[in-house]
């Protein structure tokens, strides 16, 4: 594969396609904003806390180790909405993108240009799992880091004050998890983009009714004929198994004592990373079937330019 080829078929990806730049960017500047103006509008904070609440925080301020933690569960949760729009426009991205070419007649014009199907089809892919999930790694990274920022402004010279301090060393390894679950989200999430990339290359008229109605279907159907749902079991743990990995929310009751919402706190950060997915027999047979479903798409391409 050229490397020059792919690099100015990526570009022409984020030329044709400005949604895929500029939705990680407005969706950070809309979590920076609130956090801003969640500060701007009262000029000073006050902060009421109750007995069980001082019981916690002044167990959190004496304890360094649980700080970096929460540190990092806090920062990581702020890549959550980046990643959740970032995947509602690439599903868009993916199923117009091969329907598109063939209803304009752009694709006559690309298949005149040297340049393979295979090279096409693997540009858009990489756009989709690669590209743009770090793009929204990076956008994040920035907005993270302004946020954090802003919150310690505000928490300045408050109880909480302990809790707003920056740990350098935690936030590189922070941000090297997060690298690495963009591979990991990539190859869990890539039969999925096969699949839409499939509906696009096949699809003559709506590749989102085409997407959609063969699942619902066959979920209905397995519902009245044998009163199971193991299709839907198996989309829903596709769609979101790995939101489920990385779980990132604290939860405490009333109850609760400073003990558990510090465990909290630790099984929070210790499902930070995904790498434990990278064993899971479930993703590779799903990389497996993306493999053999791109020679698919790379052959239906090559005979396919109607729509």
């Amino acid at each position: 594969m050229n490397i020059t080829v792919m690099k100015t078929l990526l570009r022409r990806e984020t030329w044709e396609h400005r949604g895929l730049i500029w939705a990680p960017l407005i969706t950070a500047a809309v979590i920076v904003l609130t956090a801003l103006l969640s500060t701007s509008f009262t000029g000073s904070v006050q902060i009421n806390i109750d007995g069980k609440e001082r019981e916690i925080f002044a167990a959190l301020a004496t304890d360094l180790s649980h700080q970096r933690q929460l540190f990092a569960v806090w920062l990581g949760a702020l890549v959550i909405p980046q990643m959740i729009v970032a995947m509602i426009v690439l599903v868009f991205y993916v199923l117009d993108s091969l329907y598109n070419e063939r209803k304009d007649r752009s694709i006559l014009f690309w298949k005149s240009m040297p340049v393979s199907d295979a090279e096409t089809v693997g540009s858009k892919l990489a756009t989709a799992l690669l590209l743009v999930p770090l793009w929204v790694w990076l956008v994040s990274l920035i907005a993270s880091l302004v946020v954090f920022a802003i919150v310690s402004v505000k928490l300045a010279g408050t109880p909480l004050e302990p809790l707003a301090t920056f740990h350098l060393g935690t936030w590189f390894a922070l941000q090297l998890t997060m690298l690495q679950n963009v591979l990991v989200a990539a190859l869990w999430y890539a039969p999925v983009a096969v699949y839409l990339l499939l509906t696009s290359v096949y699809a003559k008229r709506s590749p989102f009714l085409w997407a959609v109605l063969p699942p619902v279907l066959l979920v209905i159907f397995e519902e009245v004929a044998f009163n199971t749902s193991m299709i839907a079991g198996f989309i829903a743990n596709r769609l979101f198994g790995f939101f489920r990995e990385l779980d990132l929310h604290i939860s405490s009751e009333d109850g609760d004592t400073s003990a558990s919402v510090i465990e909290e706190i630790a099984r929070s950060y210790d499902q930070l990373g995904t790498l434990d997915m990278l064993l899971k027999p479930d993703l590779w047979l799903g990389v497996a079937f993306a493999v053999v479903g791109f020679f698919v798409i790379v052959r239906l391409r090559r005979w396919r330019d109607d729509a």
